[in-house]
This record gives C-alpha cells, sequence and structure tokens, in this order.
C-alpha cells in the first residue's frame, strides 16, 4: 500500500494482482515523506517508511511479529498503522477525507476465479504451506480466500476512483503511472512470479459446478463491478 504525498496518488494493494511488482516499481519514485508498508521481499531494505509511529511502541510494532499477534492493528495505541493489504475505508480514516477526496486513489482487481486459483498456489507452492484439496480450501468457511472487495468498497459501493483489471496490467499501469505524474521508466519488476500450477489448462480446470458457483457467490462485488465471467 502507497500513500505518496509527494504525486498525490493512493494505492490500495490487492492479492495476486501484481501488486507487489507495482511496489516495487513505485517506491523508488517516490517521496521521503511518502508512506510505503513493507511486504515479505523488502521489509528489511530501505525501501519501506512512514509507516508506523515514531513512539517506542510503534517502533517495537514495526520490528516484532509477536508484539503484532497480540496487539490488533487498529489499537488507538499504535497511532497511524498502515500495512500491506490495508482496507480502504481504514486509509481513509486515517489521512483525513480532504486527502482521500483530493489524491487519486486506485486499485487493481482480477477474475475471482483465476485469483482464487493463483492464491490457492502460491500458498501451497509459493510459501510451501501444507493445504488441503482445492476443493475444500474453496468450500470450507476456516480457509481465507482472497476476497478483495472488503478492501476497496463501502458497503455496496467502491470507494476508490479507478479499479483496473489485472489482465490489462503491462498495458495500463504506464497508463496508471501517466496520469498520476509518476516518471516510470523501464521494465516493470516481476514479484511472486514463476509460481508452480498443479493444472496446465486453465484456471477453470481447477472448478467443478459446485466450487464454481460458491467462487461466484463470495465474490459477487468483485463480479458486478468488473464484469467477470467464468
Amino acid at each position: 500500500m502507497i500513500i505518496s504525498h509527494q504525486h498525490k496518488f493512493i494505492f490500495i494493494k490487492t492479492h495476486k494482482t501484481a501488486g507487489s511488482s507495482m511496489e516495487m516499481a513505485l517506491a523508488p519514485l517516490c517521496g521521503p515523506d511518502d508512506i510505503i508498508t513493507p511486504m515479505e521481499s523488502n521489509a528489511k531494505s530501505s525501501i519501506p517508511r512512514n509507516y508506523h509511529e515514531k513512539h517506542i511502541l510503534g517502533r517495537l510494532y514495526a520490528q516484532s511479529r509477536l508484539i503484532r499477534k497480540c496487539i490488533p492493528r487498529h489499537c488507538p495505541l499504535l497511532g497511524a498503522w498502515y500495512y500491506e493489504h490495508m482496507p480502504a475505508l481504514r486509509v481513509r480514516e486515517l489521512v483525513g477525507e480532504k486527502i482521500w477526496n483530493s489524491y487519486k486513489t486506485f486499485c487493481y482487481e482480477r477474475n475471482p476465479w483465476a485469483k482464487v486459483v493463483s492464491y490457492y498456489n502460491w500458498k501451497k507452492n509459493g510459501q510451501g504451506r501444507k493445504m488441503p484439496t482445492f476443493e475444500e480450501y474453496v468450500m470450507k468457511k476456516s480457509h481465507r480466500l482472497p476476497i478483495d472487495a472488503r478492501l476497496y468498497f463501502d458497503g455496496e459501493h467502491s470507494i476508490v476512483d479507478e479499479v483496473y483489471d489485472y489482465q490489462s496490467f503491462e498495458i495500463t499501469f504506464p497508463q496508471v503511472c501517466e496520469k498520476l505524474g509518476v516518471p516510470l521508466s523501464g521494465s516493470i519488476p516481476k514479484e511472486k512470479t514463476g509460481v508452480k500450477q498443479e493444472k496446465t489448462g486453465g484456471y477453470q480446470e481447477y472448478y467443478n459446478d459446485e466450487t464454481r458457483e460458491h467462487v461466484g457467490r463470495l465474490f459477487s462485488r468483485e463480479i458486478d463491478l468488473m464484469g467477470y465471467t467464468f
């Protein structure tokens, strides 16, 4: 997630939509007062900045995973704490209506049936987690699916200015940068790519009628907004 005061934009990061690649491309172009949240691959680098308060608790919270497990992210004692997949509602609450309404706000979205497959394979083969079968993962309520409408919707309405489709990322991202006045040059970094896919015939092979319909219900807001089909 990025809040750029220099370029006056707010980027809400969704799952499996090249968000990490976008952050790596945009971060070097941001100003010293901009907010850039850490992710797995850059947490210990100089890229993340200004995402926590400077008091002792803020610094400890940023440094210790154990403390983060004990104290909720939105605890008032922390002050402003910004994190990777942060809901737009919370960002708006922290930056205030004036900044939110005057900055360009955007995110990327992806066909949910493809996204769920990508997320499943990332957990299983990218992170090496022990995963259930794909059907069990989709159907059991205890498993977390990448339902990202909750990151940029308020009820039934999107609250960001633009939601771009991941499928056209390589075309639209340079256009987005031009619109934002960000001088993007060179190739876009490729983060979290090359993860092994269990099936080679496309995401549709993972589904049966039940799992296809279930994903369609869970992701209905994204589907209605973007016009996605199976």
